[in-house]
């Protein structure tokens, strides 16, 4: 029999009446008599916790509303940079045959969202898309990329306003949009198939030594959109009332179309610990990682979680039921003020394979990793997720497989945020299991 480390931490004896319900004691079962019983609560936070990171092969990006456009430096994760691919199309394609081209420009609406230091001066480079845009597979992904005009055709300097701002304008040469312009006045073009033959697209990228920040505009069509400015001459005045006012063409992305736009979110980790990370199904052990482990949103970093030992609980002497059982795991706390921690990530189960098998789940739904307040010296705050469903299971798993759980930020395909954890090897703040046990008939 195998030797279980445990630490008695409470020892409440109780006299359990026959009106114990289910619910105080979730895996007795109802009717099992209890009366003249004695039962010891237990807190174990002994068992083994093993963490690691590994990378996902890809995730879907062209779903949800935001672009992401930016990069920055990152002590962990390297060069951060995400760009934007657009498929543009209009309501309407008619163009009066006298109308002239006045401008060209591109009103990108903040959403709200950004990561890093917006203080810095940012770079957005629009350049034309050469391919036409269709995905190789069923979606567009992270690392998806169309080919494009390597030669910007401007480049907007500006110092990001996400909350503060309505929007970014960038002005657009018209050489840029004059032959397109002219086919829509000779009615050459009469539909988004004819016009996207001309037309493929933009790309919205960092330009390549930037080290600002990471931000997020929408691409719903009333606040993100490349407007063509053009106006009749009045020497063709007919009596229209729109004759020498300045009049508009919007191209916007296509709302109901998945795919008409992605981001493509890489991180450059050369030199780094999570170099080392390539196929999905390798990891990197927080004993090779500094102690520590990692979780990024768009460039697919999970945290993996493991309980090696827990079936070792059998071996305390008695019968015994699980109450509960917390997770608890310390966050690095790295320059909060630019890199703001998440107050909560998501918990989801996977393979051997390290493939996804399900989300964690109770009573009340979706699980998360929430933060909780700890006593811990040099750290105010702790993400606590209640596994208690998740150890029950894995205790009468048979025969037992390698699976376990891993944590990631929210709004994983659609954001850029980071959390550094401190992993089993550290010596200071590893990660607990905390365990509430029940024990009778001892």
């Amino acid at each position: 029999m195998k030797q279980l480390n445990w630490i008695l931490t409470l020892t409440l004896p109780l006299v359990v009446s026959c009106s114990v319900e289910e619910r105080d004691i979730p895996t007795l079962e109802v009717g099992q008599e209890f009366t003249d019983k004695t039962v010891r609560l237990i807190e174990i936070d002994t068992f083994e916790v093993r963490t690691s990171t590994f990378k996902l092969d890809s995730m879907i990006t062209s779903q949800g509303k935001r672009l992401l456009i930016g990069r920055y430096l990152d002590n962990y994760f390297g060069t951060v940079k995400s760009e934007s691919y657009l498929e543009l199309t209009a309501e309407d394609y008619r163009v009066p045959e006298d109308a002239e081209l006045d401008s060209i420009a591109l009103i990108l609406g903040y959403d709200g969202y950004y990561y890093n230091d917006t203080l810095q001066l940012s770079h957005i480079q629009v350049h034309e898309l050469l391919e036409e845009f269709k995905p190789a597979e069923d979606n567009f992904y992270n690392t998806s990329v169309l080919d494009f005009d390597t030669i910007p055709m401007v480049t907007k300097r500006f110092y990001p306003e996400p909350l503060g701002g309505d929007s970014l304008h960038v002005s657009v040469p018209k050489s840029f949009g004059e032959h397109v312009f002219e086919l829509l006045k000779e009615n050459s073009i009469s539909g988004d198939n004819d016009f996207t033959e001309q037309f493929k697209g933009i790309v919205l990228r960092p330009s390549t030594d930037a080290s600002s920040s990471v931000i997020g505009f929408t691409n719903d069509p009333e606040k993100t959109y490349l407007r063509f400015f053009y106006s009749i001459p009045e020497e063709f005045d007919d009596g229209d009332e729109d004759d020498g006012n300045e009049l508009v063409l919007d191209l916007t992305t296509t709302p109901s179309y998945d795919l008409g736009w992605f981001n493509r979110i890489t991180g450059d980790v050369t030199g780094l610990p999570l170099e080392t990370l390539g196929d999905q199904e390798f990891e990197l052990s927080s004993m090779n990682g500094g102690g520590l482990t990692f979780m990024q949103s768009g460039t697919g970093f999970v945290t993996k979680v493991q309980f090696p030992t827990i079936k070792n609980i059998g071996d305390l002497p008695g019968t015994g039921t699980i109450l509960s059982a917390v997770l608890e795991m310390t966050p690095l706390v790295d320059n909060e003020d630019i890199l703001p921690l998440k107050d909560s990530l998501q918990v989801q189960m996977v393979d051997q394979n390290n493939e996804f098998s399900s989300f964690l789940m109770n009573g009340n739904g979706i699980i998360y990793g929430r933060f909780g307040e700890t006593d811990l010296e040099f750290s105010e705050s702790i993400y606590q997720i209640s596994v208690t469903g998740y150890i029950e299971q894995e205790l009468i798993e048979a025969p037992e497989i390698d699976n376990g759980l891993i944590l990631m930020p929210n709004d994983f395909q659609s954001a850029i945020d980071r959390v550094v954890l401190y992993g089993s090897a550290h010596k200071d703040y590893a990660p607990k299991l905390i365990i509430t046990y029940a024990i009778y008939d001892e």
